[in-house]
């Protein structure tokens, strides 16, 4: 008897597939549970890095609900890996915690599951800076950093914080806004476009240590315009 193609395939159940289509909806009943019921405070980073820009802008995002579809681009780029483990994965600068309930729908295990951002109401995000992570080196199998790098002006050393807490043989995903060069930002200390990291070039170069496995940089650059790229941290001989 021949194998199944399907063999080792883990297909989705029902939960999943509930989670998956009302994860806007689950989320947006624990925003108003934290922020408008309870009245959860919003937590903030005592001591967010010099390399930290618009964090105003971030905060007062907590003042609606209003998730992006974007985020699905590195949650499906990272899960259609073929040999990713989903036991852990640290999502940066998710804001909201639509990521974090998406990744679960996804497979990827709820109790390894964890956000880090500077500001956050919820307690499935960590309070924290991606330039100075208090993780453990190796403490993630999977790493998602979306959109987050356009906030840094020390972009090296929030990259060298996502290569530590890496664990070997891991993948991370970041995605970043292409724009003009006449873009105007709207985001106070954000760095300007032609010192911006937004092409996969710039990427490479602050990985080093990590192997791009796959890479999306659009031609068009302006507002809808996005890099994403994966990388794999090789196993230590």
């Amino acid at each position: 008897m021949s194998s199944s193609p399907y063999q080792g395939v883990v297909l989705p159940t029902t939960r999943s597939r509930l989670m998956f289509a009302l994860a806007w909806q689950w989320g947006l009943l624990r925003f108003n549970w934290f922020v408008r019921i309870c009245r959860t405070p919003v937590k903030s980073c005592a001591q967010i890095d010099a390399g930290t820009a618009g964090v105003n802008y971030s905060r007062n995002y907590f003042a609606r609900y209003s998730p992006d579809a974007r985020i699905f681009w590195n949650l499906f780029l990272l899960a259609s890996i073929p040999d990713v483990q989903k036991d852990s994965l640290l999502v940066i600068g998710p804001r909201y915690e639509t990521e974090l309930l998406v990744a679960r729908s996804l497979g990827f295990r709820r109790e390894g599951i964890r956000g880090l951002d500077t500001h956050s109401y919820s307690p499935l995000i960590d309070v924290g800076d991606m330039h100075a992570m208090s993780y453990e080196t190796g403490a993630f199998r999977n790493i998602i950093c979306g959109w987050t790098l356009s906030y840094s002006v020390r972009p090296e050393v929030a990259a060298a914080q996502m290569t530590r807490v890496l664990a070997p043989g891991g993948y991370l995903i970041v995605s970043v806004q292409k724009v003009a060069e006449d873009f105007q930002e709207t985001i106070e200390g954000v760095l300007r476009p032609s010192a911006r990291i937004q092409t996969l070039a710039r990427l490479d170069a602050l990985f080093p240590e990590l192997e791009r496995v796959a890479g999306f940089e659009p031609r068009k650059i302006g507002q809808s315009s996005h890099t994403l790229a994966a990388y794999l941290k090789p196993e230590i001989p």
